[in-house]
Parts: structure tokens; C-alpha cells; sequence
């Protein structure tokens, strides 16, 4: 078991939204659950689900939101 990857990940709960500020260039891997992106300037959704990953690639702010319940990222 890789346990740095376990203990560099965050929880995100339902309804809790996290922000990143200035995260161009920051990976966003979903370890469990389902995650929305969006970030400032940005017409897309994105949406990952266990096992995907996204680089942020907007300066400015990104928002991280769990859906369908809670979910665990690294960044």
C-alpha cells in the first residue's frame, strides 16, 4: 500500500466545496467518489470519478465539489 498517496489526500464532503486559488498546473487525482471542476474563465465541467485525474489549466480560482456524496482527492 502506498501510503504517502493516502496521507496527502483530502477529503471532500457533500456541499462543502473546496477552493484553489492560483492552481495552474496542479493535479487533481479523485481517489474515491465523484468530483466536479471549474474553474474561473472556464466554460467546461469536468467531472472525474475514482481513478481519473485532471491538470489544472486556468490561472485563477478552481472549485472542487463532491458529488453524489463525499469524496477523497490528492492535489
Amino acid at each position: 500500500m502506498d501510503l504517502s498517496q493516502i496521507a496527502a489526500s483530502i477529503p471532500l464532503y457533500s456541499g462543502q466545496p473546496l477552493r484553489v486559488d492560483n492552481g495552474a498546473g496542479r493535479r487533481i487525482t479523485v481517489l474515491q467518489g465523484k468530483v466536479w471542476i471549474t474553474q474561473d474563465r472556464d466554460p467546461r465541467d469536468v467531472v472525474l470519478v475514482a481513478g481519473e485525474d485532471f491538470v489544472l489549466d486556468r490561472p485563477g480560482l478552481a472549485v472542487l465539489t463532491a458529488l453524489d456524496g463525499d469524496a477523497r482527492v490528492t492535489a
